[in-house]
């Protein structure tokens, strides 16, 4: 069975054509994109601590039912666990 040129599938990404421009790209794409989350980050903790300092005790507040709820949820699971071994 003979393929043209145009149907080849390459064994390796180095028989890629144009991959050095591609690669490039995506990780100009990449660093673009990191750099946006991290700005967006940085401003979102700058914002949590201003909000914590501003309004300490409604911040424990938060924390102390955030707390709760996950402690439920996992002694919830870790009850539905133990009843499947049984």
């Amino acid at each position: 069975m003979e393929q043209t040129q145009a149907g080849k599938i390459p064994s390796n990404v180095q028989e890629v054509p144009g991959r050095d421009e591609t690669l490039q790209a995506a990780r100009e794409r990449l660093n673009q994109t990191l750099a946006g989350v991290g700005e967006q980050a940085k401003y979102a903790a700058e914002y949590a601590d201003e909000a914590v300092h501003n309004n300490p005790w409604i911040s424990v507040g938060i924390g102390f039912g955030v707390g709760v709820a996950v402690g439920a949820l996992i002694a919830i699971a870790a009850g539905s666990r133990s009843s499947h071994f049984r």
